[in-house]
């Protein structure tokens, strides 16, 4: 019955080309921003994915250096994003993630919750993923869900102009979103899309919280800034805070 802390942190990559870069980003950001939560009391820190711009040996070992020189104290846990694959678009291969962090379709109880794991990263939810996932929920207990990729149906995120869905994964997820109604899913936490957002549909709450510290480019997001979340677990629900850049904090509505 007591309530505890878990910590959201959306896409790191600080970008593939020196021009995004430069533009649209702040050097070092998603480091303040892991520090800041590793401070926060948080049993864990969820990362969304995108950790790298591509996956690389070097990117990787770049990566896991700059972890390793945090040192955060609250366990790290992470999604798979399209750019921790050897290339970021389309179904490619995720060797180097697997060999860092394991599986990237997981799932762990914590304080009477179910936390979720589920891969998006080539643009699509498999059959057998599904499956999977359909064995992990039950609309008894209070579940998160944690992906990188929204699926597309979330059109006021994943439309780009005459690209409708472009922003989301389409195989599957039609199917997905009706199981997170059907198990009266608590949250679903995405990234990809760099900014920050809430949407329901079908009596789920979808977040978007993409602004970890990649390219905060242009888009069908109305809020884009770098940020990270703290969400307080219990048995009421979940509250979750928006931790900025600059260090001002509001509620998430």
């Amino acid at each position: 019955d007591e309530t505890f802390r878990f910590a959201v942190i959306g896409d790191a990559e600080p970008g593939r080309f020196w021009f995004s870069r430069a533009l649209f980003n702040t050097p070092g950001i998603f480091w303040k921003l892991l520090a800041r939560a590793d401070r926060s009391g948080s049993d864990f820190i969820f990362q969304l994915g995108d950790m790298v711009s591509r996956g690389t040996v070097a990117n990787f070992w770049a990566f896991t250096r700059g972890l390793f020189s945090a040192g955060p104290k609250t366990p790290y846990l992470t999604a798979l994003g399209n750019h921790d694959r050897h290339k970021p678009h389309g179904v490619t291969n995720d060797r180097l993630y697997r060999a860092t962090f394991g599986s990237p379709d997981y799932s762990f109880t914590r304080g009477g919750w179910r936390f979720v794991v589920v891969d998006s990263s080539a643009g699509r939810r498999t059959k057998a993923q599904l499956e999977w996932l359909a064995g992990q929920l039950d609309p008894a207990v209070p579940t998160v869900i944690f992906t990188h990729i929204p699926p597309a149906p979330l059109s006021e995120w994943t439309d780009w102009g005459s690209l409708k869905g472009a922003g989301g994964f389409k195989e599957g997820s039609e199917a997905f979103m009706s199981l997170m109604s059907a198990n009266k899913v608590a949250r679903v936490y995405m990234g990809h899309i760099h900014g920050l957002g809430v949407l329901e549909r079908g009596g789920v709450k979808y977040v978007l919280t993409g602004g970890g510290g990649s390219p905060l480019y242009p888009g069908p997001v109305k809020q884009r800034l770098h940020h990270w979340l703290s969400v307080e677990a219990g048995p009421e629900g979940l509250v979750e805070t928006v931790h900025t850049a600059d260090g001002s904090t509001f509620p998430l509505r």
